[in-house]
C-alpha cells in the first residue's frame, strides 16, 4: 500500500498478480513482450506488438474511432480517413465482406476480390421516404418496381434494350428521333415526324 506521494514500481523480468490461492493469473507482464489480462483465469487482453488482441467480444459504451487507413491484405479491418470516411476491409475465400441482419441472414456480400455488390435472391435494394422504388431478383425474374406515387421514369439521350449478351438490339429510342422496334436484331418498325 503506498499511501504517500510518489510511483509505486514492481519489479521483475516477469510480474503476476494473482489470486490468494496463487492457483488464478489475473495480470502477467512479460519484459519486451506482452502484457495480459485476465477474467477467471482466462486471457482476455494481450498487448502484441502491432496493438492489442482480444479474445472474446468487445463492448464500448461510448465511440469506437478507428485512425488510420486499412490496407490491401487485411483480413478483417475498420479504417478511416478524412477524405475517405469509415472503410471497411475484409478477405475472404468467396466475400471480401458480408453483412448480416439480427437473424444471421445474409443482406448483401462483396465478393472476393471485386466491387461488386451482391445481394441474394428476394433481397431488394429499396429507395424514397415511402420505400417506392424496389429493384430485386425472386430467384426467376429480375424486378424493378414502382410501389409509390407518381411515374417509373427513364431519363436518357438515347434509349438502347438488348439481349443479355449485348449482341441484338431490341428497341432504340433517339432524342428528336425515331422509337424503332426491331425483330431478330432488324429494325421492323420506327416512328417518324408524323406517321410510323
Amino acid at each position: 500500500a503506498d499511501a504517500g506521494t510518489g510511483t509505486l514500481n514492481v519489479l521483475g523480468n516477469q510480474v503476476l498478480i494473482k489470486n490468494a490461492a496463487n492457483d488464478e493469473t489475473m495480470l502477467r507482464c512479460v519484459e519486451n513482450s506482452d502484457v495480459e489480462l485476465y477474467f477467471d483465469n482466462s486471457e482476455k487482453l494481450a498487448t502484441v506488438t502491432g496493438g492489442v488482441n482480444i479474445t472474446g467480444d468487445l463492448t464500448a459504451s461510448g465511440t469506437v474511432e478507428p485512425a488510420g487507413d486499412t490496407s490491401s491484405g487485411d483480413n478483417a479491418a475498420i479504417g478511416y480517413t478524412a477524405a475517405e470516411g469509415l472503410i471497411l476491409t475484409g478477405q475472404g475465400s468467396t466475400s471480401d465482406i458480408t453483412l448480416k441482419n439480427d437473424n444471421d441472414v445474409t443482406v448483401f456480400t462483396v465478393p472476393t476480390g471485386t466491387d461488386d455488390i451482391l445481394f441474394p435472391d428476394n433481397a431488394k435494394a429499396i429507395w424514397g421516404a415511402g420505400s417506392d422504388l424496389e429493384i430485386h431478383h425472386n430467384g426467376s425474374h429480375s424486378v424493378i418496381a414502382d410501389v409509390g406515387t407518381g411515374n417509373l421514369q427513364l431519363r436518357c439521350a438515347d434509349f438502347r434494350v438488348t439481349n443479355a449478351d449485348n449482341t441484338e438490339t431490341m428497341i432504340t429510342g433517339a432524342v428528336d428521333g425515331a422509337v424503332t422496334l426491331y425483330y431478330d436484331n432488324t429494325a421492323a418498325l420506327a416512328t417518324a415526324s408524323a406517321a410510323v
